[in-house]
């Protein structure tokens, strides 16, 4: 019955992050480099915790932990909206 539920956690984790990403590239939404980061890191703990706490379901965690390590990459990897400069 757990890997049930994981399947389901996993899968709205997945598809919560791909709106996530896409909102963010569609400009509906900016977050800042560090919440994005901060996103990613979460992921990646949940995904360590997961692993950790059902070990007959160890795939389920390293889904979420990767999903977790490639948010994170992704923000570290993307420009700041703080550095633009408008001269006029």
């Amino acid at each position: 019955m757990a890997s049930l539920g994981l399947t389901f956690v996993t899968a709205l984790i997945l598809i919560v992050t791909i709106m996530f990403h896409a909102g963010m590239l569609l400009d509906f939404i900016r977050p800042s480099v560090l919440q994005i980061q901060l996103l990613g890191v979460q992921l990646l703990l949940f995904g360590v915790v997961v692993l950790l706490a059902f070990a007959d379901s160890s795939g389920f965690g390293f889904t979420i932990g990767l999903i977790g390590l490639l948010t994170g990459l992704f923000g570290s990897f993307r420009e700041s909206n703080t550095a633009k400069s408008t001269d006029q």
